[in-house]
């Protein structure tokens, strides 16, 4: 689907000069040609300015660690709420933006058109979305995330690739869709906490567990070799009735299991 899109507007920025109602170039109320394409007595054209600030230095910018500093800089007279992207080519440089929506310095109402429309119409290869948080706690919101997977499947179907989606707060302080934190700040609600493990592989220590969801592999098998759990126990540990019981379970499916301790 994405390709018409992209014929469609590069056929309107090849030469195509604009036609007022009575010219005699005048097609618009011609009969359909025998392909069945038609086009508006009105044409675009893209024009090359030169580079302003702060877009004349060029740099990659591929990583939501560069890409916060670089938008608090394009955001920070912003009092209010608002949602744009920044336009990336090819080599995700960036070379211009867009800010079509404003709102209250508590709420704003996007639709993700506007913002694909920008990016083709300036025939960029990639787009970063970008929301800032007057409050300065970057944190998303439930129509936060929902606007930025939205944005994910619109730029999909119409060949731009959304590089992130980044929520500004306070400077330094950002989240980013596709890192799935804030950085600078506290990890948001929806991220997974890491749990410190409580039992530990002697002769590997990479291979651990911290007692809660299923057993692990290299665990099953050393109580099914007659292993006690508590011999991986981590220094001050203890064992939980859960991983007990699936201990229980993994000797019950053992021949001849039965009776040790786990």
């Amino acid at each position: 689907m994405s390709q018409p899109v992209r014929e469609v507007l590069a056929d309107s920025l090849r030469g195509k000069r604009a036609i007022s109602p009575g010219d005699p170039g005048d097609k618009s109320a011609a009969a359909p040609t025998a392909g069945g394409c038609s086009y508006s007595r009105f044409s675009l054209a893209l024009v090359r300015h030169p580079p302003e600030e702060p877009y004349t230095g060029r740099e990659i910018i591929d990583r939501s660690s560069v890409l916060a500093p670089f938008l608090h800089q394009l955001l920070d007279s912003k009092c209010s709420e608002c949602v744009g992207a920044l336009f990336l080519d090819a080599r995700y440089r960036p070379f211009g933006h867009t800010i079509p929506f404003q709102g209250t310095i508590s709420g704003c109402r996007v639709e993700p058109r506007e913002l694909l429309v920008a990016a083709l119409l300036a025939n960029a290869a990639g787009m970063v979305g970008f929301h800032n948080h007057p409050s300065g706690d970057p944190t998303p919101s439930a129509e936060d995330r929902r606007f930025a997977r939205r944005l994910f499947e619109a730029a999909g179907v119409v060949g731009v690739t959304l590089r992130d989606f980044l929520i500004l707060g306070e400077p330094p302080l950002y989240w980013s869709a596709r890192d799935g934190y804030s950085r600078g700040a506290p990890r948001d609600r929806g991220a997974r906490r890491r749990r410190k493990p409580k039992y530990r592989h002697p002769d590997a220590p990479t291979q651990t567990w911290a007692g809660t969801g299923h057993m692990p592999v290299w665990l099953r098998r050393e109580i099914e070799r007659g292993a006690a759990l508590s011999q991986f126990l981590v220094e001050g540990a203890q064992v939980t009735p859960a991983a007990a019981r699936q201990a229980q379970r993994v000797l019950e499916r053992t021949e001849g299991g039965g009776g040790r301790e786990v």
